[in-house]
């Protein structure tokens, strides 16, 4: 098997349309597509971001398994506009020898790494 590349992350929801909101419009994220109220996918270059509602919330996966890094410009910035919009923030930006990061959570508590590499660089 070779593996070329990662086409998406998915998330569980349990609310599609509110999932949607807060993606699309608080974080700024652009809504590609959205298919029966259970799929939704979101452009996060270099991959996809895909919500998933499962008709049964048992049957499918759970909240927390799994984060998405999403780059941004300035992390200390983001943090302070999210936190305007009543974002949760589950860990406060702090410096690795490479990079800023933080951490907010969705409304189903996935959460979501807001990232800064120190040279510039995305991907």
């Amino acid at each position: 098997m070779e593996v070329r590349g990662a086409d998406f992350v998915m998330y569980p929801v349990t609310d599609l349309a509110r999932s949607i909101h807060f993606y699309r419009d608080t974080l700024g994220l652009s809504l590609e597509m959205e298919a029966g109220g259970m799929w939704a996918e979101f452009t996060a270059a270099p991959t996809t971001l895909a919500l998933y509602r499962p008709e049964k919330p048992e049957e499918g996966p759970q909240a927390g398994g799994a984060s998405i890094a999403l780059a941004v410009a300035d992390v200390q910035a983001a943090i302070s506009e999210l936190k305007e919009k009543g974002v949760i923030v589950a860990w406060e930006p702090f410096e690795s020898p490479v990079c800023w990061m933080a951490i907010v959570t969705d409304p189903d508590g996935n959460s979501i790494i807001l990232h800064q590499r120190k040279d510039g660089s995305v991907g």
